[in-house]
């Protein structure tokens, strides 16, 4: 289990990528495979009929369980999630590790924890043919693409957590 440091975690507040609503971010898609993080962000691209090539979700929202219909739409959709364990300001290296094959294979992933930094292993290994979706409090959501000038500051933080040589 890789541990933030509350200076790298405090780094991580501001937005790796392009911030705004979903319905001025889409446009900047393009056709790549989608992989969103956090519960609100996937809820609300399956309510505007985008369904992520990847999903993960906790079931939570700003520290609080989701609303019933965003639990009972997540389960719908995604009945048999693939499950990883990720602690509260952890990065899981079982998860770090299976980011490349999890992007490839799509589908979702339940995180037994808390989802908040799940987009670091997604970033790290995002391609061309990829986007990362996360909601952002106060921004609505985040695109990061494999051009976002914030996959730099992941690369760093994966290095620094000793995780960058955990490649599939």
């Amino acid at each position: 289990m890789a541990v933030l440091s509350e200076e790298l975690r405090e780094s991580l507040k501001k937005p790796l990528g392009k911030a705004g609503s979903l319905d001025r971010l889409m446009p900047l898609v393009k056709g790549r495979k989608i992989i969103s993080v956090g519960d609100q962000a996937t809820y609300s691209l399956l309510r505007m009929g985008i369904r992520p090539h990847l999903s993960a979700f906790d079931f939570r929202t700003m520290r609080g369980p989701v609303s019933r219909e965003v639990r009972e739409v997540l389960e719908k959709e995604y009945p048999r999630p693939k499950t990883f364990k990720n602690p509260a300001g952890t990065i899981s290296e079982e998860l770090f590790s299976a980011a490349p094959a999890l992007m490839r294979g799509g589908g979702s992933i339940l995180i037994d924890g808390e989802e908040d930094l799940v987009a670091i292993p997604f970033i790290f290994f995002l391609g061309k043919g990829y986007v990362v979706i996360y909601g952002q409090p106060g921004e609505g959501c985040v695109l990061v693409s494999s051009s976002s000038a914030g996959r730099g500051k992941i690369r760093k933080i994966a290095e620094a957590l000793g995780l960058a040589p955990l490649r599939d």
